[in-house]
């Protein structure tokens, strides 16, 4: 048998504590056998919250990553955020993969985020430029090696990272570099939640 309650008030003492979840409608049901407690993730909650992003940068069959050349993306959040960013990277040839904190950079083309829940108008803390000028990489955190393959049956490799919380006020900077010798479709894609 399911029960339906209605809530107290947040100021109203209570003697027993009754652990309840929303139903379908918005209305509370008590968790039991019939009505189990659902349990979500963090980045799954986050989802649902509207509070979970994405950005990206896709150099396709038409327009390749040339040889020797890479793909910046630098992305900063507001003061008070502490995102939780994983990334993946791909490249139809030998690529290496770099993360830096604080670096410094101007210029670039404006990256926009989009959020991964489509039902709810929510808007990111981050500020993200696409190949900017770079005076500075600042310190390196991470490099990876994307195995493209030898000779004419190579393919394409990928690599992808563990989280990563960035800190507020603090620009990263994510390089994909090619460092095959010919041009390649390349892809960088970072998501997070705040």
């Amino acid at each position: 048998m399911v029960l339906t309650v209605t809530r107290e008030s947040d100021n109203t003492n209570s003697r027993h504590v009754v652990l309840t979840q929303a139903n379908e409608s918005n209305g509370q049901h008590v968790t039991g056998s019939e009505r189990p407690l659902i349990t979500v993730d963090v980045n799954h909650q986050r989802l649902h919250e509207g509070r979970a992003f994405y950005a990206y940068v896709l150099y396709p069959h038409a327009a390749q990553l040339a040889a020797g050349a890479s793909l910046d993306i630098a992305i900063a959040f507001a003061s008070g955020n502490k995102p939780h960013l994983v990334y993946d990277a791909n490249c139809g040839g030998d690529a290496e993969i770099y993360l830096y904190e604080n670096a410094v950079v101007t210029g670039g083309t404006t990256l926009s985020s989009f959020s991964r829940n489509r039902t709810i108008a929510t808007t990111s803390a981050s500020a993200i430029l696409f190949n900017p000028t770079i005076t500075s990489t600042g310190s390196l955190l991470e490099a990876e090696f994307i195995a493209g393959g030898t000779g004419k049956k190579s393919g394409g490799g990928i690599a992808g990272s563990t989280e990563q919380v960035l800190a507020p006020l603090t620009t990263y900077l994510f390089r994909l570099t090619n460092v095959d010798a010919t041009d390649h479709m390349a892809y960088l894609h970072l998501e997070w939640y705040e």
